[in-house]
């Protein structure tokens, strides 16, 4: 029987020598490379500068927003009015949250003094509206929703600085009720406010987080509600019917 000789181009398929993979510790090290060179920080900004620049930006900028003079002379009573509106639309949700009788907000508790059975409601009520009502102003002074451009320029400026106010206060909200519910936490003593501590602790936590999403969206609707009316209206100030009405308060200093 005749032996037959392997092809040569089998013979050399099959004898080659392979490569040797890539170790897979060195292929993540060079990953880890690529990444720490992506989250390298650029040391040649002027970091002083821009310190500097950034204080000169709030004392400039930010800082005069909750001066006096924030608030357009052409209609000083604007935040009394919106504090009102604030203060009425915690009122209303009271009195829709008495009348269904299915869910009730932990703010809205009863004044033993008081006999009468919807009264009773009405000082709690009335608290949790102002605390609002305070967290909006701060919040539309921020925002400069208190500037003649505010509620007597164009819909949309109007509506702009309307919620820009409210994103503020929104935040500033968001800070209170983390402060009340760890304050909660240790007068119950649950430990530190986390969700997945105890059922306990969850039940506050998410009825603070239901409590919150309901106040913004009140406060929300009622305030945008009312800058919508109160944009563009008859003007209180006599200045303000001189040819140079257009013009905002810094604008004619």
């Amino acid at each position: 029987m005749t032996r037959v000789a392997p092809s040569p181009a089998f013979f050399r398929v099959s004898t080659a020598r392979r490569r040797p993979a890539r170790p897979r510790a060195h292929a993540r090290a060079s990953t880890d490379d690529d990444d720490d060179r992506e989250t390298t920080i650029d040391f040649s900004v002027d970091v002083q500068k821009e310190f500097e620049r950034g204080v000169k930006f709030g004392l400039e900028e930010i800082r005069p927003r909750f001066y006096p003079n924030a608030v357009s002379s052409a209609d000083r009573g604007l935040p009394i009015a919106d504090a009102l509106v604030a203060t009425s639309a915690q009122v209303a949700l009271a009195a829709v949250t008495l009348a269904l009788g299915r869910w009730r907000p932990s703010w809205l508790v009863a004044a033993p003094a008081l006999g009468a059975r919807g009264f009773a409601y009405l000082p709690s009520a009335l608290a949790h509206g102002s605390k609002l009502a305070a967290v909006w102003t701060v919040g539309g002074l921020a925002g400069r929703a208190y500037e003649r451009k505010a509620f007597d320029g164009t819909f949309e400026e109007a509506i702009k600085r309307t919620v820009q106010g409210g994103c503020f206060a929104a935040g500033l909200l968001i800070l209170l009720s983390q402060a009340e519910a760890r304050a909660r936490f240790a007068q119950e003593g649950l430990g530190e406010p986390v969700l997945g501590n105890s059922p306990e602790g969850d039940a506050i936590l998410i009825r603070a987080v239901v409590e919150l999403f309901v106040d913004i969206a009140s406060e929300a609707t009622a305030l945008v509600t009312w800058r919508a009316i109160r944009w563009n209206t008859s003007p209180t100030d006599p200045m303000s019917l001189l040819p140079d009405a257009s013009l905002d308060d810094d604008e004619r200093r």
